[in-house]
């Protein structure tokens, strides 16, 4: 079959929540990306005067959502893999290029999106929801959920030499005063920047998807616009939204990143 590059007008979203750990039975971070798995969302229309030329075109996003352990030794091996299940096939330029389309494969499989989007959720403080802004290389504790925990806290839970050029911090494109203030006085949630994203999973994760995004950059794969990582803390259910409101939380907070940024 000849190569053929099929582009739409819809943006890719994958959002992932966590498995229960610890004291939370049920996680809320995935219990409110979960209902969005393989659906569509209309996106609103940018009023010319606000909008970057420079900025996709989209109408929808489409969501693809993915629940993920909550160990230390598992996610090191799993965001770079989501991160390679959902790339763009394009040039070092940042063109998108000819792709083989593999008829058995279903519909979302053989479409190329706009841009990629990897927003990571996870169950933080009560009270509020947080939007995260960076996240460490070293530093973390706490057991996971396979009764490990990273034996030094001046090393990354998992070592491996190809990453040792890893910078200690990394910190997510997105304005992420701007995005909490718009979905706070936009849309009414009570909802905060972070600059400490807890120093376990929901940060180390948060840190892998960034750092997968600066190698591919770094090793000319795709250009800066092609991926934007994003890491945001929902509070547990009850306190103060029911779950029914957090999974609105959710699209809002959707809406707001794929059309600002």
């Amino acid at each position: 079959m000849a190569p053929i590059t099929k582009v739409n007008d819809k943006v890719k979203v994958v959002l992932t929540g966590f498995q229960p750990f610890a004291h939370h039975l049920t996680n809320p971070s995935w219990l409110s990306v979960q209902p969005l798995h393989n659906t569509l969302l209309d996106l609103p229309e940018i009023p010319a005067a606000k909008q970057d030329p420079k900025h996709h075109k989209a109408t929808q996003a489409y969501l693809v959502c993915q629940e993920l352990p909550v160990e230390y030794q598992k996610v090191p091996t799993l965001v770079p893999q989501l991160h390679a299940d959902h790339s763009r096939a394009i040039t070092k330029d940042g063109q998108v290029v000819q792709v083989e389309v593999d008829e058995s494969k279903d519909k979302e499989e053989k479409e190329e999106y706009l841009k990629t989007y990897y927003i990571h959720v996870g169950v933080g403080r009560d009270g509020h929801t947080a939007i995260e802004t960076q996240a460490h290389r070293t530093g973390y504790g706490g057991l996971d959920n396979a009764q490990w925990t990273p034996p030094n806290k001046d090393q990354p839970p998992v070592v491996k030499e190809e990453w040792s050029a890893d910078p200690d911090l990394l910190t997510t494109t997105v304005d992420t005063q701007a995005l909490a203030e718009y979905l706070k006085t936009e849309k009414g949630w009570i909802c905060q920047q972070s600059l400490d994203a807890g120093l376990y999973l929901c940060e180390y994760k948060f840190y892998l998807s960034m750092a997968e995004r600066q190698r591919r950059i770094a090793a000319g794969e795709e250009g800066e616009e092609e991926r934007t990582c994003l890491f945001v803390h929902l509070p547990s259910v009850g306190n103060p939204y029911t779950l029914e409101e957090l999974q609105r939380f959710v699209k809002d907070m959707v809406v707001g990143v794929v059309t600002q940024y």
